[in-house]
């Protein structure tokens, strides 16, 4: 008896891990069970046995007692939507390194905002009009997300045009609507644009216009009090 006692304290020593083994974490389980979903992040949620998955342009939830995946939002009772506050922070990780040099520079200030924005989208204009009025203090970096096929043309006009910040200001300010007259060039560079920029849409995940990016955050639609704050601090 007391030769077997030592084989099972030295059996211990020797793996010391034996006694979990055939167990896996909450990732691998999800890996197992739904091979089909890729994902950029697979974090632990302050609710014990719920996981935050993000792949690349939603957040979902993975609760891995019941292995079971679910959508939705989960707010707080002070009414904090903390999966928007948890996406709008990836999309704000994915903004900050846009290639801006892709993008339509208007404006010549110090202070900078990075946009996605549709011509034919009402408050895409009204942003427009804010920005417009400070210019001389805000450069604006402006990435096309035409949601209709109205404004794709209008797209590809400013782009055709040889003057594209003065072009951009004009289809805004409503000039080119009703059916008046585009200018559609069927140039490499323009469509080379456009599909860079729809590309760069849809890695960040942005499926609505306007999207602005301020000093490290994301401002989701047109929001003049939260601007203009951000562009004051």
């Amino acid at each position: 008896m007391k030769k077997a006692w030592i084989m099972l304290v030295v059996l211990l020593i020797a793996f010391p891990g034996c006694s979990s083994a055939g167990k896996v974490s909450p990732e691998q389980q999800f890996k197992k069970s739904y091979p089909q979903n890729t994902y950029e992040s697979f974090d632990a949620t302050s609710m014990k046995g719920v996981y935050e998955i993000y792949d690349g342009k939603h957040v979902y939830y993975y609760l891995a007692e019941g292995d079971v995946i679910f959508y939705g939002s989960i707010v707080t009772k002070e009414g904090i939507n903390l999966t928007r506050d948890s996406h709008m922070k990836k999309v704000a990780l994915k903004m900050a390194s846009l290639p801006l040099e892709k993008a339509l520079k208007v404006g010549k200030g110090k202070k900078i905002v990075v946009k996605f924005t549709d011509p034919n989208c009402p408050y895409c204009r009204r942003g427009f009009e804010f920005l417009d009025r400070m210019k001389n203090e805000v450069t604006t970096y402006v990435f096309f997300l035409p949601l209709s096929a109205d404004s794709e043309r209008k797209v590809r006009h400013i782009l055709c045009a040889r003057d594209r910040v003065s072009t951009y200001e004009e289809v805004f300010r409503g000039k080119f609507d009703h059916n008046a007259p585009l200018n559609l060039c069927d140039d490499q560079e323009v469509q080379n644009i456009m599909q860079t920029h729809r590309d760069l849409a849809s890695q960040i995940g942005v499926r609505a216009t306007p999207l602005f990016y301020i000093k490290g955050q994301i401002v989701d639609g047109f929001d003049p009090p939260v601007i203009e704050k951000l562009l004051n601090e």
